[in-house]
């Protein structure tokens, strides 16, 4: 399953949402103490978008509607590995509880809705064994005939 956006792009409550199915799904329907480590890179890419939403995108009231935090670099093309940071450690700990704030809300509200739409993420899995792949018309039909919520609220 492709997860959210581009994985470089701006982030949003959605695209969190996305990343956090998988391992919300293994935790439904699993339990807690069978999760796979597969979700491990999902959780970096959760906390990845979760900050640039609030160090560059203004996802966060507290910080408001400005771009603090360094851009960042691909270490490979020679570029630093870790952010400058031209805020101070107080900063840095708002930004960090907004971080972890938006990370739990999308956490939270991934259980709710696969927990409350569990048919359907058996349908799907079942279509999946017999498939093996299921294109978007399909999996957007299996949201349609359960009659599901299709947005983020």
């Amino acid at each position: 399953m492709k997860h959210g956006g581009d994985g470089g792009g701006g982030g949003n409550l959605l695209e969190l949402l996305t990343w956090n199915a998988c391992r919300v799904a293994e935790e439904v329907i699993f339990g807690e103490e069978n999760v796979t480590t597969g979700a491990s890179n999902d959780f970096m890419q959760v906390s990845r978008v979760a900050r640039q939403m609030v160090e560059r995108f203004g996802f966060s009231k507290k910080i408001g509607q400005v771009a603090i935090g360094g851009p960042g670099g691909n270490p490979f093309l020679g570029q630093q590995m870790s952010t400058q940071k031209d805020y101070s450690m107080a900063t840095a700990d708002v930004v960090d509880a907004e971080v972890r704030e938006l990370v739990e809300t999308a956490y939270s509200r991934a259980k709710q809705i696969i927990t409350t739409h569990i048919d359907i993420l058996h349908k799907l899995a079942q279509l999946l064994i017999e498939k093996e792949t299921v294109d978007g018309e399909e999996f957007m039909s299996l949201f349609i005939d359960g009659q599901a919520e299709l947005y983020v609220a």
